[in-house]
């Protein structure tokens, strides 16, 4: 399985573990309504965190490749 894949069913997972569980609780529709925003938000900004992260190890691993590629071009030129 590639990385970004068990990345994606890792967060889906979390979020059908909480949704479930604030859904099985024992409260009123409202509070329920607040806790699933409150999560949402948070796993939202963990999520979009995350993307942050490897978008930036995508564009120095990008940057390493294009150093490597010149240095040969410049070997062979």
């Amino acid at each position: 399985m590639k990385v970004s894949n068990a990345i994606i069913v890792l967060v889906a997972g979390f979020a059908a573990g909480a949704l479930a569980g604030v859904l099985m609780a024992p409260e009123e529709g409202y509070k329920t309504r607040r806790k699933l925003q409150r999560k949402a938000k948070k796993y939202k900004k963990q999520l979009e965190k995350t993307a942050s992260d490897y978008k930036n190890k995508a564009s120095d691993i990008r940057d390493n490749i294009e150093g490597a590629v010149d240095d040969v071009k410049k070997r062979f030129a």
